[in-house]
This record gives structure tokens, C-alpha cells and sequence, in this order.
């Protein structure tokens, strides 16, 4: 850490310590409104603590794209519901231009994806969608609400000395934030009154289809050694609950229907937006300013020298980040800061935490003195050891269709002329108010670390292709077509990095997630026997097919590695021992090194927490309100 006589030096210098506009002040000022700060926020104004909530998309949670679950690839792939940004997998140009999915921009503005782009295209990445409007990526993703196994939270525990973090608290944090719909109320482990709901879709729809029901009663018999007893009996299996409060839920393989965040009276994505603009409504001391882009957060120096979180300046304009498809950078935004009594909260998510941090002088001192940015605090953990999970696309193409033409009336214009929507508008229900895979699966392959299943599948009949690219939303489906998702939830490389082309906060970072740079065998080894499983099945079944992904021409890990995507990145801002230069916040999510700053959003997880980090976000931002509450 620099000296404080230094520190004081180059932040007046830089104009760090004076606000331009001094405007107003509240106890908090939280920057982003996802599960992480959007939550929190909420949830101190109706505890009576005044706060001033920073959004730098506006609010689209009433729009058909962000309520309607059929439409959420849409909504994740559409200014002003997202931001795109554009990854690199590997270091090494060769390897990362062998996923077909790499996207290069076309000398007249178009998109190429493939593995033979144009003289001339400028490379780009692998497309990674993020949402950017109230309620971030919560209002784009596919609602899966699939609470992270307890030996995650058991080893944040271990790993920061805190034993609140242990599952058997968590768990109540769960219980506070959920209105679970798919059990009996009174169920032990599960929520009942709160602002999430949570619910099952209709697993009957599932045996439509003969082929189907053909592939889920082998795959029963190969993974859990049932035999089934029909249709019913698979749909009560499906009915299962992988939320449920046993601490053994994750020790054996388990088919079942995934908790989707989806409301069963409305048909609608269960919506955080809708809680903050609730709490507004209800005339809490909330405030929201929204296309207001942060651009750092302010600093003054405490009598010890040491460096104090009072306030951020951002900017107020729409589509300002060069992530939105809307953006011109010849457009400025009005600049102004606003005060906090008690706290700043920066909950920007896995890329723009660390982003606002290291424009705020906070992170390693080599890159933000490469930048000109004054080190308001050396910490080397700001933007690095990022991870995710390993999504690996299985895609099959039978001879026949494994799935019956069932669209039925439904015409997927959803407009006042497809009968489905007109139905789901008035309704909540039909066609449209359902949404989720064929089935899902945990399972354990050869090499888990411990006792639990270490892959999740989410398998899809009648649907070709995963992974995400410029036009990714509009792809085209076969009905003879079967794509399997593999998640491998075990992850630890903690080798990807999040780091500034630029001190102008309106420019994305460089994102590179450095697959494989550890435990390669071991990861690759894990997705090639779920491969195989899945295979297996397909052989049992009896009916030909001919594998599409991975590629078959070539060695299977080689075909794993090339074709990898994931979604649920963590890890930039990682929790740890308070002090720790390799770790961002302590147990409590307060940033090393600073006073009233803390970090609340999936940048803390020290690991992925499990296959779907979505539920374990808003579990962690409850954890996040109780640690501020207890210190006041």
C-alpha cells in the first residue's frame, strides 16, 4: 500500500478528493441494481436507511422481451435490456479461433461467425451477454434457481475464518428472500413470503413425445437404477426437488425439473425490478437514478492515513458504455456525484467491479500506473483470478424427430395475432407461461474432488446449439435435433483476468478467461465421461443418430476445449482472509485496504457456486444486509 503522504499527493493531483458538483447525500450509494446491489438496496430502505441506487441501463421490466420467459435470448442479446461484451477463452490466438462460435466484425459493419472469417474482419470474441437495465442479468438469464450445494458455502467459511457463512445460516438467508410456490408451505428449507418466487414448470409436457419419454426412462435406468413405471411415475420423479433442505442432495445422480424464477400466476420472469419499484412505491427512502454510467468511486484520507469511501461520480445519459449497442462515443453524458454517510457499495458484477474499482485507484498498482490512474490501494486481486463454469454443448441429430410438432396454435410472433401470446396476456398460462429444459441431471463423473456429483446437464429435445454469438437468439430449430449442455460445477482455474484498455470508464475492459490454464486433464476428463453417459443412452434408445458436437472428427477433449463456452463468471473481486492481498473483501465484503467500501455481487464468490450462480447471488446479497445491519 502506498504511504499516505503519497496517497493524499496523487489524488489531489488527480482531483480525486473534490467533488465536481456536490449534489446529495444518503446513508448508502449503491452502484447497480442486479441481484447483488438491487436486492441490497431494496432491502436497507425498508429497513429506513436512505439510499441512492446507480443503474446504467434504465428500467424495461414491464417490456414483453424481460417478462415473457420463452423470450429471455432475445432479451439477452437486445439493446437496452444487455450489454455485449466480447471475451477471449485462451491466450493462445490458435486455439481460441477454433470454437466456431468466434465472432469478427465484417469491413462493411456485419458479423462473421465461424471458423473462416473474411479478409479483413477484425476479430472480436466470443460473445458473453450481460444485462444492463434495473435489475441486471437477473432480467436477461434463463431464471434457472438452483441453490449452490453446501459444501460451497461451508468452504467460504473455512476459507475466511467466519462461520456464518456455514450452509445451515445460508440457508435462512434463502428462506428470507424466497416465495416458493412448488412445495407445501411450511416446507422445511424453503421461503414462503418473500420477494422471489420460485416454481416448477409442467413436467408433463415432457412425455408428449414417445422418443422422448424413451431417452428420459434409460436415462433413469442408467444413472439412478430406476426402472420407471410409466409417464406419471417419471413426472413425479422430475417433481423432485433439488432445493430441498437435505445435505445429501448433491451425493447422488438426481433427474428433476430445475426451480425456475418465474411466476405461476403470471407466466412472468419473478423480477427484482419489480421489488426495488415496489419498495419505491411504498415510499421507502430509496432513490434510483437510472442510464447513469459510475465512473469512479471518491475518496478522502481519515486521520490515520487511511483512505475513506464518501461518495461516486457517474455519468447521466443512455447507451454511454461502449458494451451497448446503442453507444456513440461522440455522445457525452452530464457528469455529478453523489455523497454517502455510511457507505459506498460498488455491485457492478464480475466484469464491472473491478473495472470501477481499478478506475477508482484500487487494484494492481503496475496496470493503473500504466494508465496514469492513482493507486489509492495496491491490490493485486481487483480483475484477476476470475472463473466460471465449463459449459460443454452435446448435440445429437436422430433420423426421426425426437420430438411431435407440439407448437399446436402458437405462431411465436407474440403479438395480438399468435393465439399463445394473446392466451399468455391474459392468462399467465398456456405454451407460453411454461419455460425450462427437457430435464435436468446432476452427476458424478470419475474424477469429482469429494463425494458430490460434480456435472449438471441441462438437455433440450428439439432444440440445436448452444453458446452464445452475434445472432445466437434467432437460431434455428430440429425437431430431430437433441443439445445437452454439460456444466462442470467443480471449477478451480483461477487464471482469468479482467483488465482496463483504458482510463475512460466508458470503454469495456479486456475480458480473457484463460480456459484450461489449470486442471485441464482433470476438467476435460470430467465433461468427456458426461459425454459418454449421454451416448450411452442415445445407444439404449435405439434410434440412429449421428453426433453433431462434439465434434466426432476429432480427439474428444480437443473437441471439448475448441467448443467450451460459460455464463456465470465469478471470482474478480474474491472473498477471503481480511488483509489478504491475493483476496478483494473480507468476510463481511468490505475491500481490503479501504474504509466504507464494500463489494456485494458474484465478483465476491471465491469459486462458482455450483452450476447456476443466480440463486447463491441474491442468497449472498440477504448475507450482505445482515453483516451492515449488524455493525450499525
Amino acid at each position: 500500500m502506498v504511504t499516505s503522504s503519497r496517497l493524499l499527493a496523487a489524488v489531489l493531483a488527480a482531483g480525486q478528493l473534490v467533488a465536481a458538483v456536490q449534489t446529495d447525500e444518503y446513508d448508502y450509494v449503491i452502484v447497480g441494481s442486479g441481484p447483488g446491489g438491487g436486492s441490497l438496496a431494496a432491502n436497507l430502505a425498508l429497513k429506513g436507511h436512505s439510499v441512492f441506487l446507480i443503474e446504467a441501463g434504465g428500467d424495461a421490466s414491464n417490456s414483453t422481451v424481460e417478462r415473457l420467459p420463452q423470450l429471455s435470448s432475445i432479451a439477452a442479446e437486445t439493446p437496452p435490456h444487455s450489454w455485449q461484451f466480447y471475451v477471449e477463452h485462451f491466450q493462445n490466438e490458435t486455439q481460441a479461433r477454433r470454437d466456431s462460435k468466434y465472432a469478427y466484425l465484417r469491413t462493411n459493419g456485419s458479423y462473421y461467425v465461424g471458423l473462416d472469417p473474411p479478409a479483413g474482419a477484425r476479430p472480436l470474441g466470443i460473445l458473453y451477454p450481460r444485462g444492463a437495465t434495473l435489475g441486471g442479468s437477473s432480467q436477461v438469464n434463463a431464471m434457472n434457481f438452483a441453490w449452490a450445494p453446501d459444501n460451497e458455502w461451508d468452504y467460504i467459511a473455512e476459507l475466511t475464518g467466519d462461520e456464518s457463512w456455514g450452509h445451515e445460516h445460508m440457508r435462512r438467508h434463502l428462506m428470507d428472500l424466497e416465495n416458493c410456490t412448488y412445495v407445501p408451505r411450511g416446507t422445511p428449507g424453503h421461503g414462503f413470503d418473500g420477494y422471489l418466487q420460485s416454481s416448477h414448470s409442467d413436467q408433463s409436457a415432457t412425455f408428449a413425445s414417445e422418443n422422448v419419454a424413451r431417452y428420459i426412462a434409460m436415462m433413469f435406468r442408467r444413472a439412478e437404477g430406476i426402472e420407471v413405471e410409466g409417464n406419471a411415475h417419471m413426472v413425479e420423479l422430475l417433481d423432485r426437488d433439488i432445493n430441498r433442505i437435505d445435505e445429501d442432495r448433491y451425493e447422488t445422480p438426481f433427474l428433476f425439473g430445475i426451480p425456475n424464477a418465474i411466476s405461476p400466476t403470471t407466466g412472468s420472469r419473478s423480477s427484482i425490478a419489480h421489488h426495488i419499484r415496489n419498495v419505491i412505491d411504498a415510499g421507502r427512502p430509496l432513490t434510483m437514478s437510472l442510464h447513469s454510467l459510475a465512473t469512479k468511486v471518491l475518496f478522502e484520507i481519515c486521520d490515520d492515513g487511511k483512505p475513506k469511501a464518501y461518495g461516486v461520480e457517474y455519468m447521466v445519459g443512455e447507451g454511454l458504455y461502449s458494451a451497448d449497442g446503442r453507444y456513440n462515443a461522440s455522445k457525452v453524458g452530464e457528469k455529478r456525484t453523489v455523497r454517502a454517510k455510511k457507505e459506498v457499495i460498488v455491485s457492478g458484477g464480475t466484469f464491472n467491479t473491478p473495472q470501477i474499482l481499478k478506475l477508482s485507484g484500487i487494484g494492481p498498482r503496475e496496470e493503473l500506473e500504466k494508465l496514469g490512474i492513482p493507486v489509492v490501494v495496491d491490490l493485486p486481486a481487483v480483475g484477476n483470478f476470475m472463473q466460471d463454469n465449463y459449459e460443454s454443448p452435446v448435440l445429437v441429430r436422430a433420423q426421426v424427430p425426437w420430438m411431435a410438432n407440439a407448437t399446436g396454435p402458437c405462431t411465436r410472433t407474440f403479438d395480438a395475432s399468435d393465439p399463445c401470446f394473446v392466451q399468455w396476456e391474459a392468462t399467465g398460462d398456456g405454451p407460453y407461461g411454461e419455460f425450462g429444459a427437457t430435464f435436468h441431471m446432476t452427476w458424478r463423473s470419475s474424477v469429482s474432488w469429494d463425494n458430490d456429483t460434480d456435472l449438471l446437464f441441462l438437455s433440450i429435445a428439439g432444440y440445436g446449439g448452444l453458446g452464445f454469438y452475434p445472432g445466437f437468439s434467432s437460431r434455428a430449430s430440429r425437431l430431430t435435433d437433441w443439445t445437452t449442455a454439460i456444466v462442470r460445477m467443480q471449477t478451480a482455474n483461477p487464471h482469468g483476468t479482467v483488465t482496463l484498455r483504458s482510463a475512460d470508464p466508458r470503454q469495456a475492459p479486456a475480458i480473457n478467461f484463460n480456459f484450461f490454464a489449470e486442471r485441464a486433464d482433470e476438467d476435460l476428463q470430467a465433461i468427456a465421461d458426461g459425454v459418454q453417459l449421454l451416448l450411452d443412452v442415445y445407444d439404449d434408445v435405439g434410434i440412429p443418430y449421428e453426433v453433431i458436437a462434439p465434434n466426432p472428427q476429432i480427439d474428444r477433449k480437443q473437441a471439448l476445449m475448441d467448443e467450451a463456452f460459460s455464463h456465470h463468471a465469478v471470482s474478480t473481486c474474491r472473498m477471503g482472509p481480511a488483509g489478504s492481498r491475493d483476496h478483494c473483501v473480507d468476510s463481511k465484503f468490505r475491500v481490503n485496504g479501504v474504509r466504507n467500501l464494500r463489494v456485494v455481487d458474484a465478483s465476491v464468490f471465491p469459486r462458482v457456486p455450483g452450476a447456476m450462480p443466480n440463486g447463491p447471488t441474491f442468497t449472498m446479497s440477504r448475507k450482505a444486509l445482515e453483516a451492515i445491519l449488524e455493525e450499525q
